[in-house]
């Protein structure tokens, strides 16, 4: 083989060594995480101007074509553009993830890189000093002592020693070198918040993946409704009561519920503010509450396709009247349930009465019927029937796996924090050199940290070690 053909071979042999170095070094870089942290930062801004299209809705196509209907109400031209791109959805898009992932590992490189050099800074000091990094530290002492150098080079370690510094010693023939300092581990704080940094993004990212949130679970008193998201969970609310003090305020206010998996009973309990109910990582928080209509749908044959309390926990457009809404998915309609507006009763729609709308691929299909109590109403076959009023609690219901990640980072950010910032390293180098007729010359050197309370603890070692060799200051 020619010399040309050999130094071919080993550059192509480099190549990968070449590329995975470049790789290690761009994941390294301070720009490239500056530039993930902007970009996760554009992106949660556009998550929180833009509407989040809640987890059922996203499950459902049907629900989610309906929700876009009403998007395109407020963004108009541009839905279709966000849509496309996961806006709505943006804190489960698979580039959002990715870019966690990417400065998760990005702060693992740092950390990495950064690891051998603050590991031999801590455990592998080097004890002796020239004369001239002593003399131009920016906390500096020099001592004339009445003894020798081994001599005072005792009594100062003594007295370091008593101030919780540890101690190494470096004899040489007319010299004795000291380095001192306590709180070594403290260093280690900045690992500490970088593991709390990675734990952050990935319980942010175990939530994204393996957790939801429904802000607006709703659920009729005496009715039962499934949560869906694949947790086979249903929850039925008993009965609602609510409380209010002398100014008309709500003092309290609780649902008594039962959660069933999968059809069986596993839970109950008593909901109120901040009180929720849990189970397998699964919480139902009291949001709010209204009013609901009991609703009976018959088929020809007299069966009921539907029974239930329908949440009237939205509003028409105009902000008029509140507003519910079911589907009966096998005549693929979808009931509109309006009631007249609390406090006005010469509304369009009188007090103890409800107004339905049935549409069929969003177009109204019949002019909307007005249901008094009790009295049915055809339609297509199907027997409507306002059965009476109820109430309905609308819960907030989060299923978070990655929180007690979240809850461990802080923990250990706390602990870096604190490493940190009240428990700083202290180093200093000491110089024992004998001087003619048994005298010694002391040089002492702290090197600057970025700390406010450096010099305070500089002036009372320096006292110290002015008393341990019996000398002014």
């Amino acid at each position: 083989m020619t010399t040309l053909a050999r130094q071919a071979a080993v550059t192509r042999s480099l190549r990968p060594y070449r590329l995975g170095r470049w790789v290690w070094h761009a994941l390294a870089s301070v720009r490239v995480a500056l530039l993930l942290i902007l970009l996760l930062a554009a992106l949660v801004l556009v998550g929180t101007l833009l509407d989040q299209v809640p987890p059922p809705i996203a499950s459902d196509a049907a629900a989610y074509e309906r929700w876009l209907g009403l998007a395109r109400g407020k963004y108009g031209v541009w839905t279709g553009t966000f849509d496309r791109l996961q806006f709505f959805q943006i804190f489960h898009a698979l580039y959002f993830r990715a870019l966690l992932a990417l400065l998760a590992v990005n702060i693992v490189v740092c950390t990495v890189n950064r690891w051998r050099g603050i590991w031999l800074t801590v455990f592998h000091t080097r004890v002796r000093a020239s004369e001239a990094f002593l003399v131009h530290a920016r906390h500096h002492a020099r001592f004339e002592a009445a003894m020798p150098a081994q001599e005072a080079a005792a009594r100062l370690r003594t007295r370091l020693a008593r101030a919780r510094y540890r101690v190494s010693v470096e004899d040489s023939p007319g010299s004795v070198a000291l380095f001192a300092d306590k709180n070594r581990l403290s260093r280690f704080g900045t690992f500490l918040s970088h593991l709390s940094l990675v734990l952050i993004l990935l319980g942010a990212m175990a939530g994204g993946v393996w957790g939801f949130v429904d802000p607006g679970f709703t659920v009729a008193q005496g009715s039962t409704r499934d949560l869906g998201l694949g947790t086979g969970l249903s929850l039925r609310l008993n009965e609602f009561a609510d409380q209010y003090d002398a100014q008309g305020m709500p003092s309290d206010y609780r649902g008594d519920v039962a959660l069933l998996e999968h059809g069986r009973l596993v839970k109950t309990g008593v909901v109120r503010v901040n009180s929720p109910l849990r189970y397998k990582g699964v919480a139902f928080h009291l949001g709010s509450f209204g009013q609901a209509a009991v609703m009976n749908v018959r088929d020809s044959a007299g069966d009921v396709i539907f029974s239930g309390g329908v949440p009237l926990s939205m509003q028409t457009s105009d902000g008029q009247y509140p507003v519910g809404a079911f589907d009966l998915p096998d005549q693929g309609l979808s009931v509109y349930v309006l009631a007249p507006r609390p406090g006005e009763p010469g509304g369009a729609i009188r007090p103890g009465d409800i107004r339905m709308e049935l549409y069929r691929n969003y177009v109204r299909v019949a002019s909307p019927a007005v249901l008094s109590l009790g009295v049915p109403v055809e339609f297509e076959d199907l027997t409507f029937t306002f059965e009476r009023e109820t109430r309905f609690v609308g819960f907030k219901v989060v299923k978070n796996p990655g929180m007690n990640i979240v809850w461990a980072a802080c923990g250990f950010m706390m602990a870096g924090l604190v490493m940190l910032f009240y428990f700083p390293r202290r180093s200093l180098w000491l110089l024992c050199s004998d001087r003619p007729g048994g005298s010694s010359e002391i040089l002492v050197g702290m090197p600057a940290q970025r700390d406010f309370s450096l010099t305070a603890e500089f002036e009372r070692v320096r006292a110290r070690l002015a008393a341990a060799l019996e000398t002014e200051t």
